[in-house]
């Protein structure tokens, strides 16, 4: 029988884990690689539009594997497949210190981003989804976090190691701390569920009677394809991912268009980094305390502040204003889609849904930024861009809420069919 929890709880070691792989591994191949890009496309002769494909490629990698991880992590060894993928990944991006072409980068971005789909988000949010049905917003956001203060503290020590080492030694060393970082972790503190532990989640000794039945709620994938509150659903991920990919990495050279210096442009971009690390645990404690449609209106509310403030950012009051408003609305694209599709579809089968949804996601992101550069191609401004956005934004946000409430209709017709089954 699980024993309620005593001492400190087993969960907060598998926050501390997740928050450190997001910290290394996940920070590395995500965010810092883009570091590599001037360096590495001035000795090989690629432009750097071949080298932003090498990185869609290697979400293109993430996107295709999700589904199958999710199914994989829920019913094999989430220990064993984390530790191959956390190793195979930092032999992989070892190996790009091997380089001599464009074609030689796509293969290993492909088979590196198969392997962070094993290790990051969709493993960690099962354990999160698992150890906590109290505190799980916090949980995750505590989580996801690491990603963010990872890449400011890692930034400036490979940019050094680059300038001193190299490039191609560089690659060695970044590949070496995502094994070194991340592996003692996933080995000594990877626990799928508290029953590993003989333990019971955080919040489920107030309710033992009701512990199965909550640990069986919800719908499978199948089941939730079926609905149309789950496409509403995704349609809503696609769109936050498209802002999160569209804007983000356009802020620097729109500031300096619109006549700030570049030193501006990067303290606005520092503070944005900043308040999305911050609005991380601000939106966790929300979705704890109002659930799914508190969050989302939340970040809605903080988007539209930041947009407006952004069209208006010649001022630089209005400037600063975006960087924490989007900061804080943003996280949605990190926070939310573990914590809205535990709310919404449930437990049952949280890692294939989870892992399905992660598809749209990664696809959605790695579009955004294709999209900015386009509307700004054919506009020769930003502004219609981040009209867009908004409108993406707000569009995003109906569509999660209108899923939220299509919830209870759809599980109450689950229940009646399971129900007549039976009889």
């Amino acid at each position: 029988m699980p024993q309620a929890n005593k001492g400190v709880f087993y969960g907060w070691y598998v926050v501390l884990t997740g928050f450190l792989i997001m910290f290394s591994a996940f920070s590395i191949v995500n965010s810092l690689h883009s570091l590599f890009l001037v360096p590495v496309t001035e000795e090989l002769g690629i432009s750097r539009t071949t080298f932003s494909i090498i990185l869609s490629i290697g979400g293109l990698g993430l996107a295709l594997a999700s589904p199958f991880m999710g199914k994989l992590l829920v019913k094999g060894n989430m220990k064993l497949i984390m530790s191959a993928c956390v190793i195979l990944a930092g032999l992989g991006f070892m190996s790009y210190s091997l380089a001599q072409s464009a074609i030689y980068f796509g293969i290993v971005a492909f088979f590196v981003g198969v392997c962070v789909a094993g290790f990051s988000n969709i493993p960690i949010s099962i354990m999160l989804t698992n150890w906590f049905y109290e505190k799980k917003g916090m949980a995750m956001g505590l989580t996801f976090a690491g990603s963010g203060i990872g890449t400011a503290a890692l930034s400036p020590l490979l940019t050094t190691f680059i300038s001193n080492y190299g490039w191609r030694t560089t690659y060695v060393i970044a590949g070496a701390l995502i094994i070194v970082i991340s592996l003692p972790l996933v080995l000594l503190f990877t626990k799928k569920s508290p029953a590993e532990k003989g333990m019971i989640a955080l919040g489920a000794e107030k309710a033992t009677e009701q512990q199965e039945d909550v640990v069986q709620s919800g719908l499978t994938l199948n089941e939730a394809k079926k609905t149309p509150m789950f496409w509403i659903f995704i349609l809503g991920v696609i769109c936050f991912a498209l802002v999160s990919g569209g804007v983000q990495m356009h802020i620097p050279a729109y500031l300096m268009d619109i006549g700030h210096p570049a030193i501006f442009a990067g303290t606005i971009f520092g503070l944005l980094s900043l308040t999305n690390t911050i609005g991380k645990l601000i939106l966790g404690l929300i979705f704890d305390k109002f659930k799914t449609a508190g969050g989302a209106i939340f970040v809605g509310v903080c988007m539209t502040i930041a947009m407006l403030s952004l069209l208006m950012a010649k001022m630089q009051a209005f400037a600063f204003l975006f960087a924490i408003a989007y900061g804080l609305s943003i996280v949605i694209s990190t926070v939310g889609p573990p914590f809205m599709t535990d709310d919404i579809f449930g437990k049952k089968d949280f890692g294939a849904i989870f892992g399905f949804i992660q598809i749209f996601f990664t696809i959605a992101g790695s579009l955004g930024v294709i999209v900015s550069g386009f509307i700004y191609d054919l506009t020769n401004s930003y502004q219609a861009a981040w009209i867009f956005f908004l409108i993406l934004f707000i569009l995003s946000i109906v569509c999660i809420l209108t899923a939220n409430i299509m919830k209870k209709k759809a599980l109450v017709k689950l229940d009646s069919l399971t129900n007549e089954k039976v009889m």
